[in-house]
């Protein structure tokens, strides 16, 4: 079978079921588990699919919202650098909040040692991290769970975040461009995000390089409320981000 029939094959099998492992797809093609990544591979780059730890999922419209453990799958090891290097930029006496996400996440287990902390979260998760660490005060935003994503929305306008000041807030997002600015899936969570934005003195945005170009059903800020963006690797057009103002950090820099 040549590549290109094997991919349209892969395609079909995954506009089924959604999701496939490498396993499953060196199993139903007799090839090797390498043949079947570097499919994958080929397939990411042009767009058709999205990788995962182990396998692939289809990739879909903007209005598309994984759940949290399916999010925690993609991209695992940019994530966890990405998270680490983030921390780096919080300093002992800050007062941040971190972000409902994936990548967030990873911040917070860098940050259990740091003095004078306080953060601020609506993520089940995080709080989980953080809630043993002694000198760090964290503050739980209340809310409206949202079923599957670890997290809750903040009721009645964020009215606890209206009272707080905030020195950075790292944000997740579900794609990010010039154009669209920060964007995620879901039309309240982005409301309790421009909150959140709006008593920063610095927002940060921390996301893997696959989210850079891309857009999502509701933005929650525009690319000038930006301060930063930390990321595993720069984008080719680096420097027309940073012509709009945003600082860009890398795992490496």
């Amino acid at each position: 079978m040549y590549l290109e029939e094997r991919q349209e094959k892969i395609l079909a099998i995954l506009k089924e079921k959604r999701k496939i492992s490498v396993g499953e797809m060196s199993e139903h093609f007799n090839v090797s588990g390498a043949t079947i990544r570097t499919d994958l591979r080929l397939m990411e780059e042009s767009g058709q699919l999205t990788r995962t730890h182990g396998g692939a999922i289809l990739r879909t419209r903007a209005s598309f919202e994984m759940g949290s453990d399916l999010r925690e799958s993609l991209h695992i090891d940019a994530k966890a650098r990405i998270g680490a290097r983030a921390a780096q930029l919080v300093e002992d006496g800050d007062i941040i909040v971190l972000d409902t996400g994936t990548t967030t996440l990873h911040i917070a287990h860098h940050l259990r040692d740091r003095k004078n902390l306080t953060v601020i979260t609506n993520d089940f998760a995080i709080a989980r991290v953080l809630e043993e660490a002694s000198a760090v005060q964290l503050v739980l935003l209340g809310g409206m769970v949202k079923k599957g994503y670890h997290c809750v929305i903040p009721a009645a306008g964020g009215q606890m975040m209206d009272h707080l000041n905030v020195d950075k807030a790292f944000m997740a997002v579900n794609g990010i461009s010039l154009k669209q600015g920060a964007c995620v899936a879901d039309i309240m969570l982005a409301e309790s995000k421009r909150t959140i934005i709006e008593h920063a003195s610095q927002v940060i945005v921390v996301c893997d390089s696959s989210k850079l170009g891309n857009t999502s059903l509701a933005q929650f800020a525009r690319c000038d409320q930006v301060d930063m963006l930390v990321m595993d690797t720069l984008p080719e057009d680096a420097e027309i981000w940073q012509q709009a103002g945003i600082a860009l950090v890398t795992i490496e820099s």
